[in-house]
């Protein structure tokens, strides 16, 4: 009878243990339900665990260095045009400036054309006035020319890049750079013409020469292959023809997802982050195996192709993938990163009634805050930090700027006990209005940011109490230590 006593009352203790754990599970998960945010602010991302997220950055080696051509910025022929008819634009001009310097890349549907003054291409006109326009802003052009003009052994005709050199030469405009044609690893689909990549280096060999004809332009640099996606065939084997010679830089491009499939998950999902970081990892791999000392630029992206995603690319939330983009590119050594598009469908920074969507004040903001050495920075893996010397235009030799992104549904406190009881100026991003992560407007700090007057209001700091930092759900946060005297910032 002790025995089936102790039996029974085994039975009865393992029946109290799972009634236990069944309750448990039910109020946490009705505590996760009780802090998910609105239905359009996707939760998934919960922190791994309430414990502040320890950061420390390593000061005593720099990965990269930022200079103030890292950001730079693209457009397509027809926006370019369509843009053309606000070049006088007292607003616009505003806008550009912020930016400045920066590389402003034109190119079209694979290539740009120059035809005179026929109906389809860039005519004198607007040649004339994008490359004062640009001149005025503070910008610097680089300028696709048309790779789809060939004899009939299939090598590139150079005529009509000799009529626009001509022209411009002329004019004395200044042209930092060129590229030929656009992403040719994928012209057999769209245009029917297959360029392979050893010809398409003759091509640059070629181009190369007709610079040197032209005192205004023989110094001015060449990038590519401009590949529609990292691969050993085209992007490797373009620079092993012997293009790697000719090239300032190896050149790619990359978007997470196309636009016809965008998703709101995706942009504060850390798996779509982390493709990034693969493929960057794939372009140096390529490119160093030809030339360990070639640098290599991101010449074209943006988180979605094909025009972006209506009220998704064009709003708050597609700041977490850009500024995300922003540091693992410093980080892993890309040296400039160009911003697809400037300027309209529903990417660009700017819409079309030239008014700044979220990622243009974040932009301007990076830009006037990080630049210098770059330096590591750890974390957790479902947070993102970033950090490097603080630009010295605006903050004091030796500041050290630590950038941070929340992606989580709930706020995170940060401890950096390398600046424990350091002052510190805190810029905190988050959603304009009451729309969350889909807002068309952003908040600093939680002022409102609006032009005034066709001009960009005050963009000021907060100052921040020494001790740990705590960042809401869905933001993004810089943080400058004014006095924190680093070493390799001093210099």
């Amino acid at each position: 009878m002790e025995a089936k006593a102790r039996v029974f009352t085994m039975h009865i203790i393992r029946a109290s243990r799972i009634f236990i754990i069944l309750g448990l599970s039910w109020i946490a998960t009705a505590s996760q339900h009780a802090r998910s945010p609105r239905a359009d602010s996707h939760p998934h991302n919960t922190p791994l665990k309430d414990a502040p997220v320890v950061v420390t950055v390593n000061l005593q080696q720099s990965l990269n260095t930022i200079t103030d051509h890292f950001i730079g910025h693209s457009l397509g022929y027809p926006l370019a045009i369509n843009l053309s008819h606000h070049f006088s634009s007292q607003k616009l001009k505003n806008l550009a400036r912020e930016l400045a310097p920066a590389f402003a890349r034109v190119f079209g549907d694979g290539a740009t054309y120059w035809v005179g003054r026929r109906k389809r291409g860039i005519t004198p006109q607007l040649w004339d006035s994008m490359n004062n326009f640009f001149e005025t802003s503070g910008w610097d052009l680089i300028m696709i020319l048309d790779a789809l003009k060939r004899h009939k052994d299939g090598s590139w005709n150079p005529d009509n890049a000799r009529q626009l050199l001509q022209f411009s030469a002329q004019k004395n405009f200044t042209i930092a750079g060129f590229e030929l044609g656009n992403e040719y690893d994928i012209y057999g689909n769209p245009f029917k013409t297959v360029v392979t990549p050893e010809q398409l280096a003759k091509d640059v060999l070629t181009l190369q020469k007709v610079l040197s004809e032209f005192p205004n332009y023989y110094s001015s640099f060449i990038m590519g292959p401009d590949t529609a996606y990292v691969n050993p065939h085209y992007f490797q084997g373009f620079l092993a023809a012997g293009a790697s010679k000719a090239v300032r830089a190896a050149s790619f491009h990359q978007y997470y997802f196309s636009g016809h499939h965008g998703n709101l998950s995706y942009f504060t999902d850390i798996k779509t982050m982390d493709n990034l970081g693969h493929v960057v990892d794939q372009a140096f791999k390529q490119s160093r195996s030809v030339d360990p000392l070639l640098p290599v630029w991101l010449s074209e992206t943006g988180s979605a192709g094909a025009g972006g995603v209506e009220g998704m690319t064009d709003r708050f939330l597609s700041g977490f993938l850009w500024l995300d983009k922003l540091g693992v590119c410093a980080a892993k050594g890309i040296q400039v990163v160009m911003r697809h598009v400037f300027y309209g469908k529903h990417y660009g920074i700017l819409d079309s009634n030239l008014d700044p969507n979220p990622d243009y004040w974040l932009t301007v903001l990076y830009k006037r805050i990080v630049r210098g050495a770059v330096f590591h920075a750890s974390g957790r893996h479902d947070v993102r930090v970033y950090a490097a010397c603080a630009d010295t235009d605006n903050f004091s030799a030796g500041s050290l700027a630590i950038y941070i992104l929340n992606p989580n549904n709930n706020p995170v406190t940060f401890d950096l006990p390398q600046f424990t009881h350091q002052p510190r100026l805190r810029y905190s991003l988050t959603p304009g209005d009451q729309d969350g992560l889909v807002s068309k407007y952003v908040s600093l700090n939680g002022v409102k940011l609006q032009l005034v007057n066709d001009t960009l209001p005050p963009l000021k700091p907060e100052s921040a109490p020494p001790g740990m930092v705590t960042v809401p759900a869905y933001s993004y946060t810089f943080l400058v230590f004014p006095e924190a005297r680093v070493s390799i910032c001093l210099t």
